[in-house]
């Protein structure tokens, strides 16, 4: 016979493997989708530019690896100039991003595009400019400054197919867009999941919060890579949102270690765990306020937002709230989890500048990785959530077992004397009919002397399974002590005791069989609703207690002990 823990170990490798080969199937399946969608011409318009700068010309030897020297104020134009071959490719599309600038395109001394130049705040993204064809293209590209003091670099200038327009960049992105839309329904669903739960006065706060931050990250993934403009072209809705989820982010995720560690916490670190979620709802409202005023916009104020992040994760981890030695798997799951999203952060960075220094199109490098960190942080805290729900099932199912141990006799795995009380007090604060069958055995005594203690011990067991079986769906089977028995029959099943009774007394006769000496009981039956024959008002049937009608029963029991004049009886 296989043993159960083997059993468990194929189960687990088999599950293991099944779940690798899915995930390896998909990550096929999206290569191919991503061969299909990406235009098979490409042009890189990276050298031939000219940059004027109020009247002032610059030759450029690469427009992606170039940093313009000044930093621009409100207001302030950049030009582009820069020439292209009408051989190059046929009814193509030109494709660019601009950051928080208003843009304008000019194709042979003709405007052919516009953009963002009504906006206070433009927004950032990728532009999409069907250009007309002649002998040789002039293309002029004017930028016009809408963030005071900003960094001004250029992204890959690209000409494709225009039939492939949309599909080239989600295509390129699809591994992101494939995160983005997950976190998105996953974060949905657990928010929902939790909300319902809370509702019916279940405490899911951990996975409102884990939903919270995965649909955040998830709607912040997908405006980020800019991928939200499969479904929205307004730059300034996309850019908006991207900046609100992320300083909306460090509010949950704060709140989710709160919960995590609330009962090892002192007062000293719940006061600064309190400080922090204070500060953060009170920076997304105080930077929501001045960019929605005109008078800071939110990248304005990133470099606040990544010091304060920055400070938060290292107090977290000085503190151990986010990392000790003697926090329990789930901590050290999301633990694993924030320092996975911080390396795929700096590795980003590392893929950006390395990939902006070469020509070719790879694939690795093509596309952000933070998207696949968020993804690692975000099922870290479904995993560490999984684990904690799982200690918490095992912990209660420990504390069941233990608690129902304390209630059933260990000869006869019948419920015991406290248990007999337990349900007594119950009964006394109820207004419900019920009945007692008290019950005691026949010739134990002569049994014990005879064959041994061994051999009435099995004469109990005997009994306490005919017992358990008769009163079966009908009433609560207890072993009060030694060779005294009670069962306790509730309102719905009182009508039911008599057959009850029967059916335990053929038992016994079909049992005695296989027993030394024949299996005989003397019973007595009592019911509350004899009681209430005599009151006459709810304060007198209060006063009848459920320990009135066990005496009752008690007493006909051994009414009827005294009648029998059985072989074990007379041998008593």
């Amino acid at each position: 016979m296989v043993e159960p823990e083997k059993i468990h170990k194929q189960y687990l490798w088999v599950t293991s493997v099944s779940a690798a080969v899915l995930l390896l199937l998909f990550v096929v399946f999206l290569f191919a989708v991503r061969s299909n969608g990406v235009a098979p011409q490409h042009v890189r318009l990276d050298k031939g530019w000219t940059v004027t700068y109020k009247g002032e010309k610059t030759e450029v030897e690469s427009l992606v690896n170039y940093t313009f020297p000044k930093r621009l104020r409100s207001g302030d134009s950049l030009i582009l100039e820069g020439e292209i071959p009408a051989n190059l490719l046929a009814h193509s599309i030109f494709r660019f991003r601009t950051v928080h600038s208003a843009v304008e395109v000019f194709e042979n001394g003709k405007s052919v595009y516009e953009y963002g130049k009504d906006k206070v705040f433009p927004g950032c993204g990728f532009h999409l400019v069907h250009l007309n064809h002649g002998e040789l293209q002039k293309l002029k590209v004017v930028l016009i400054e809408k963030v005071n003091n900003r960094k001004i670099t250029f992204s890959a200038y690209e000409l494709l197919p225009e039939e492939y327009a949309t599909s080239d960049y989600s295509s390129h992105h699809i591994f992101a867009l494939v995160i983005g839309i997950f976190l998105i329904l996953f974060g949905v669903f657990a928010v929902l999941i939790g909300a319902v739960m809370r509702i019916y006065g279940v405490n899911y706060f951990r996975l409102l919060m884990i939903g919270f931050l995965s649909f955040t990250f998830g709607t912040w993934t997908m405006c980020y890579t800019k991928l939200i403009q499969i479904v929205s072209y307004n730059l300034t809705l996309n850019t908006t949102l991207e900046y609100i989820c992320l300083y909306f982010s460090p509010i949950p995720f704060t709140l989710l270690l709160w919960n995590m560690h609330r009962m090892r916490l002192n007062r000293s670190k719940t006061l600064v765990m309190k400080i922090l979620v204070v500060y953060e709802v009170v920076y997304l409202v105080v930077t929501s306020v001045l960019h929605f005023s005109g008078l800071f916009f939110y990248p304005q104020m990133l470099v606040f937002f990544h010091v304060v992040v920055f400070f938060g994760l290292v107090y977290f981890v000085y503190s151990g709230i986010l990392y000790n030695k003697k926090m329990d798997e789930s901590g050290k799951i999301l633990s694993r989890g924030v320092l996975f999203f911080v390396v795929m952060v700096v590795a980003d960075m590392l893929r950006y500048n390395f990939a902006r220094h070469l020509a070719a199109d790879i694939p690795l490098l093509g596309s952000s990785w933070i998207p696949l960190g968020t993804l690692g942080f975000v099922l870290s805290l479904v995993q560490s959530y999984v684990v904690y729900l799982v200690y918490i099932l095992e912990d209660r199912a420990e504390k069941g077992a233990l608690a129902t141990m304390a209630y059933l006799d260990a000869l006869t795995g019948l419920f015991n004397r406290a248990k007999c009380q337990q349900i007594f007090d119950i009964l006394d604060k109820s207004f419900g009919d019920y009945a007692f069958v008290s019950i005691d055995m026949n010739g134990l005594k002569a049994v014990n002397d005879k064959y041994g203690h061994n051999e009435g011990d099995r004469f109990i067991k005997a009994f306490a399974e005919v017992f358990k079986e008769a009163f079966k769906g009908v009433g609560t089977t207890i072993r009060v002590g030694g060779d005294e028995f009670l069962a306790i029959v509730r309102s719905e099943h009182v009508a039911d005791v008599k057959s009850a009774v029967k059916k335990m007394t053929e038992l016994q006769r079909e049992c005695s069989a296989k027993l030394p000496i024949p299996l005989e009981v003397a019973y007595g039956t009592a019911f509350k609703h004899e009681f209430l024959e005599y009151s006459f008002s709810v304060a007198e049937e209060q006063r009848i207690d459920a320990e009135k009608v066990y005496h009752l029963a008690d007493e006909r029991m051994y009414a009827m002990k005294s009648s029998m004049k059985s072989k074990s009886a007379r041998k008593e």
